[in-house]
């Protein structure tokens, strides 16, 4: 059992270092090679590990979404428009997450009832619910405004809509936000 930890923790390990900028300092701004993903400036890189390749910033929702879709500037402003009444929307319904998650915390932490630990955790499943209606009510709506070339696509981007209001800014990426 121990050799098994041992050999997931070395494979995790290895894996981090082989990630770009993982452990060789890394970084650059982009190249802006790839159109689709964006150039956009970075952090400097080097470091004394030598690493300091040039890599792509990492490509914020709207670019993803521009990029499978092919949006015109209309669209990319009506896009845009119904994803930033849904995070309007779900800005209240993101803070009642927040809220339940600690709830639920600090009542297994108190050693509360089963039966209040569940009602806890049936709040936040309610709260979770209503945001994930609040993401797939704006997939509808983007989907709506769509051509038909581009309907075919947008299947594609459901999986990016799931928890994407979660921040406090739809179109940053999960660290900045």
């Amino acid at each position: 059992m121990i050799r098994k930890l041992l050999f997931i923790g070395l494979l995790a390990a290895a894996l981090a270092i082989a990630q770009p900028g993982g452990m060789g300092g890394g970084g650059g701004g982009g190249t802006g090679s790839d159109a689709s993903m964006g150039g956009g400036g970075g952090k400097g890189g080097g470091g004394d590990m030598g690493g300091g390749g040039m890599r792509p910033a990492m490509p914020t929702p709207m670019d993803r979404m521009n990029a499978l879709l092919s949006l015109n500037k209309d669209q990319k402003k009506q896009v845009k428009t119904i994803m930033d009444d849904g995070q309007k929307e779900a800005t209240p319904v993101r803070d009642q997450m927040l809220k339940g998650r600690e709830t639920i915390a600090q009542a297994v932490a108190a050693g509360k009832s089963q039966d209040e630990i569940n009602a806890a955790i049936n709040e936040y499943a309610a709260a979770q619910t209503q945001m994930t209606l609040i993401e797939l009510r704006a997939f509808t709506k983007i989907f709506q405004s769509l051509e038909k070339d581009q309907q075919a696509k947008a299947p594609g981007m459901l999986p990016m809509m799931s928890g994407i209001f979660k921040g406090k800014n739809w179109d940053s990426n999960p660290s900045s936000n």
